[in-house]
Protein backbone atom coordinates (compact mmCIF):
# COMPACT_ATOMS: atom_id res chain seq x y z
CA UNK A 1 0.00 0.00 0.00
CA UNK A 2 2.60 2.58 1.21
CA UNK A 3 3.57 5.12 -1.42
CA UNK A 4 0.51 4.48 -3.56
CA UNK A 5 -2.11 5.38 -0.95
CA UNK A 6 -2.91 8.80 -2.45
CA UNK A 7 -3.14 7.39 -5.97
CA UNK A 8 -5.27 4.48 -4.72
CA UNK A 9 -7.70 6.79 -2.98
CA UNK A 10 -8.12 8.98 -6.02
CA UNK A 11 -8.32 6.07 -8.51
CA UNK A 12 -10.72 4.01 -6.41
CA UNK A 13 -12.92 7.01 -5.72
CA UNK A 14 -13.04 7.84 -9.44
CA UNK A 15 -14.02 4.25 -10.24
CA UNK A 16 -16.89 4.59 -7.78
CA UNK A 17 -17.96 7.91 -9.33
CA UNK A 18 -17.09 9.94 -6.23
CA UNK A 19 -14.14 11.93 -4.93
CA UNK A 20 -12.01 11.02 -1.97
CA UNK A 21 -13.29 14.16 -0.26
CA UNK A 22 -16.80 12.68 -0.41
CA UNK A 23 -15.65 9.23 0.59
CA UNK A 24 -14.21 9.47 4.07
CA UNK A 25 -14.94 5.77 4.41
CA UNK A 26 -12.46 5.04 1.63
CA UNK A 27 -9.82 7.07 3.43
CA UNK A 28 -10.60 5.49 6.81
CA UNK A 29 -10.28 1.98 5.40
CA UNK A 30 -6.69 2.68 4.42
CA UNK A 31 -5.41 5.15 6.97
CA UNK A 32 -4.95 2.49 9.65
CA UNK A 33 -2.24 0.98 7.43
CA UNK A 34 -0.08 4.06 7.84
CA UNK A 35 2.64 4.16 10.47
CA UNK A 36 1.34 5.99 13.53
CA UNK A 37 2.30 6.58 17.15
CA UNK A 38 -0.62 5.88 19.49
CA UNK A 39 -1.37 7.75 22.69
CA UNK A 40 -3.90 6.01 24.88
CA UNK A 41 -5.60 2.64 24.69
CA UNK A 42 -9.22 3.71 24.56
CA UNK A 43 -11.98 2.39 22.37
CA UNK A 44 -12.54 5.73 20.61
CA UNK A 45 -9.96 6.20 17.85
CA UNK A 46 -8.96 9.54 16.37
CA UNK A 47 -6.31 9.91 13.65
CA UNK A 48 -4.26 13.10 13.51
CA UNK A 49 -1.50 14.18 11.12
CA UNK A 50 1.24 15.95 13.07
CA UNK A 51 4.47 17.81 12.38
CA UNK A 52 6.82 18.11 15.39
CA UNK A 53 7.14 21.85 14.76
CA UNK A 54 3.46 22.69 14.32
CA UNK A 55 1.99 25.08 16.89
CA UNK A 56 -1.62 24.13 16.03
CA UNK A 57 -0.74 20.43 16.46
CA UNK A 58 0.90 21.24 19.78
CA UNK A 59 -2.18 23.14 20.95
CA UNK A 60 -4.33 20.11 20.08
CA UNK A 61 -1.86 17.81 21.86
CA UNK A 62 -2.21 19.90 25.03
CA UNK A 63 -6.00 19.81 24.83
CA UNK A 64 -6.26 16.08 24.10
CA UNK A 65 -3.65 14.79 26.59
CA UNK A 66 -5.84 15.14 29.71
CA UNK A 67 -8.86 13.71 27.87
CA UNK A 68 -7.27 10.45 26.68
CA UNK A 69 -7.98 8.45 29.81
CA UNK A 70 -11.18 10.20 30.82
CA UNK A 71 -12.83 9.87 27.41
CA UNK A 72 -11.36 6.44 26.51
CA UNK A 73 -9.41 7.80 23.54
CA UNK A 74 -6.69 6.43 21.32
CA UNK A 75 -5.00 9.18 19.35
CA UNK A 76 -3.12 7.71 16.38
CA UNK A 77 -0.61 10.37 15.42
CA UNK A 78 0.62 10.13 11.84
CA UNK A 79 3.93 11.95 11.48
CA UNK A 80 4.59 14.26 8.58
CA UNK A 81 7.61 16.51 8.31
CA UNK A 82 7.42 19.61 6.18
CA UNK A 83 7.00 22.70 8.33
CA UNK A 84 10.64 23.54 8.97
CA UNK A 85 14.13 22.26 8.20
CA UNK A 86 14.25 20.38 11.54
CA UNK A 87 10.89 18.64 11.11
CA UNK A 88 12.29 15.58 9.31
CA UNK A 89 15.07 14.98 11.84
CA UNK A 90 12.66 15.39 14.75
CA UNK A 91 10.11 13.05 13.18
CA UNK A 92 12.95 10.57 12.60
CA UNK A 93 13.95 10.83 16.27
CA UNK A 94 10.41 9.83 17.20
CA UNK A 95 9.97 7.06 14.65
CA UNK A 96 13.43 5.54 15.11
CA UNK A 97 13.17 5.47 18.90
CA UNK A 98 12.44 2.31 20.84
CA UNK A 99 9.85 4.36 22.71
CA UNK A 100 8.36 6.72 20.10
CA UNK A 101 5.46 7.89 22.25
CA UNK A 102 7.82 8.80 25.06
CA UNK A 103 10.00 10.88 22.71
CA UNK A 104 6.93 12.57 21.22
CA UNK A 105 5.40 13.30 24.65
CA UNK A 106 8.67 14.65 26.04
CA UNK A 107 9.16 16.88 23.01
CA UNK A 108 5.62 18.21 23.15
CA UNK A 109 5.82 18.79 26.89
CA UNK A 110 8.76 21.13 26.30
CA UNK A 111 7.45 22.66 23.08
CA UNK A 112 8.84 26.12 22.30
CA UNK A 113 7.02 28.53 20.06
CA UNK A 114 10.19 29.41 18.12
CA UNK A 115 11.69 25.94 17.72
CA UNK A 116 8.80 23.48 17.99
CA UNK A 117 9.00 20.20 19.87
CA UNK A 118 12.04 19.89 22.11
CA UNK A 119 13.46 16.93 20.21
CA UNK A 120 17.02 16.67 18.95
CA UNK A 121 16.91 15.88 15.22
CA UNK A 122 18.66 12.67 14.15
CA UNK A 123 19.87 11.37 10.78
CA UNK A 124 16.98 9.85 8.85
CA UNK A 125 17.15 6.13 8.06
CA UNK A 126 15.87 4.93 4.67
CA UNK A 127 12.84 3.13 6.19
CA UNK A 128 11.90 6.25 8.16
CA UNK A 129 12.11 8.35 5.03
CA UNK A 130 9.73 5.93 3.27
CA UNK A 131 7.28 6.21 6.18
CA UNK A 132 7.41 10.01 6.16
CA UNK A 133 6.88 10.13 2.38
CA UNK A 134 3.93 7.73 2.68
CA UNK A 135 2.39 9.80 5.48
CA UNK A 136 2.93 13.01 3.52
CA UNK A 137 1.21 11.50 0.47
CA UNK A 138 -1.74 10.53 2.64
CA UNK A 139 -1.88 14.07 4.03
CA UNK A 140 -1.87 15.40 0.49
CA UNK A 141 -4.72 13.04 -0.40
CA UNK A 142 -6.74 14.22 2.60
CA UNK A 143 -6.00 17.88 2.29
CA UNK A 144 -5.14 18.52 -1.32
CA UNK A 145 -2.52 21.15 -0.52
CA UNK A 146 -0.42 20.38 2.55
CA UNK A 147 1.48 23.67 2.25
CA UNK A 148 -1.68 25.43 3.34
CA UNK A 149 -2.15 23.31 6.44
CA UNK A 150 -2.69 25.65 9.36
CA UNK A 151 -5.02 23.56 11.49
CA UNK A 152 -5.01 20.01 12.80
CA UNK A 153 -6.80 17.31 10.85
CA UNK A 154 -8.81 14.78 12.82
CA UNK A 155 -10.23 11.70 11.10
CA UNK A 156 -12.68 9.49 12.94
CA UNK A 157 -15.66 7.20 12.52
CA UNK A 158 -18.81 8.46 14.23
CA UNK A 159 -21.41 6.36 16.02
CA UNK A 160 -23.63 6.57 12.93
CA UNK A 161 -20.90 4.83 10.88
CA UNK A 162 -19.98 7.91 8.86
CA UNK A 163 -16.34 8.94 8.63
CA UNK A 164 -15.52 12.55 9.35
CA UNK A 165 -12.47 14.55 8.35
CA UNK A 166 -12.37 17.62 10.57
CA UNK A 167 -9.92 20.15 9.21
CA UNK A 168 -10.29 23.41 11.09
CA UNK A 169 -9.18 24.97 14.32
CA UNK A 170 -11.09 23.37 17.15
CA UNK A 171 -13.07 25.19 19.76
CA UNK A 172 -13.51 23.41 23.08
CA UNK A 173 -17.18 22.90 22.29
CA UNK A 174 -16.42 21.36 18.89
CA UNK A 175 -13.75 19.07 20.36
CA UNK A 176 -16.22 17.91 23.02
CA UNK A 177 -18.81 17.21 20.30
CA UNK A 178 -16.30 15.25 18.22
CA UNK A 179 -15.18 13.11 21.14
CA UNK A 180 -18.77 12.38 22.12
CA UNK A 181 -19.62 11.34 18.57
CA UNK A 182 -16.67 8.94 18.01
CA UNK A 183 -17.74 5.33 17.60
CA UNK A 184 -16.29 3.41 20.57
CA UNK A 185 -15.99 0.36 18.33
CA UNK A 186 -13.85 2.09 15.72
Amino acid sequence: MGLVLGAFLVTNAQAQGTSWQQSGTLLYQHISGLHWVAAGHGSKVLYDFIDPNSRPNHALFERLAPLIRRDHLTIRQILVAYMSPTSTGKAAAILQSRQPLRVLDKGETRFARATGADITPVPVQAQTLRILRQDFQALTAVEGNPWMRFAPILIYRARDGRVHVFQRRLTNARLTTIIASVDPGS
